[in-house]
C-alpha cells in the first residue's frame, strides 16, 4: 500500500488577485492562470479531509471552487451548516 504524505489531487479555484500571496503559501506561481485584471484560475493542491476543506473555506468570498463538482458540493454543504448556526 502507498502512504500519501501530502495533497494527491488538485481542485480548480477562481481567486481574487488580493488572495494570491496566501494561495502561494500552498502552491507555486506555475499553478496560476490569469483570467482578467481581478481574478486568477489556480490548480490548487488538495486532499479530501477537514484540513484542506478548512483552507479553502478560510479564503472566504475571495475564492470559488470551480471543479471538481463533488468538492464544490461539499464546500456548499459545509458553508450551509455554518450559515444555519446564525439563523
Amino acid at each position: 500500500s502507498t502512504v500519501v504524505d501530502g495533497p494527491n489531487e488538485t481542485v480548480t479555484l477562481r481567486v481574487q488577485q488580493s488572495l494570491m500571496d496566501r494561495v502561494m503559501d500552498y502552491c507555486s506561481f506555475d499553478a496560476f492562470t490569469q483570467i482578467d485584471d481581478a481574478y486568477y484560475r489556480v490548480e490548487f493542491p488538495f486532499m479530501e479531509n477537514d484540513y484542506y476543506y478548512n483552507i479553502l473555506l478560510s479564503f472566504g468570498d475571495k475564492s470559488e471552487c470551480l471543479a471538481p463538482a463533488h468538492v464544490r458540493q461539499e464546500l456548499k454543504a459545509r458553508i450551509q451548516r455554518v450559515a444555519d448556526l446564525y439563523k
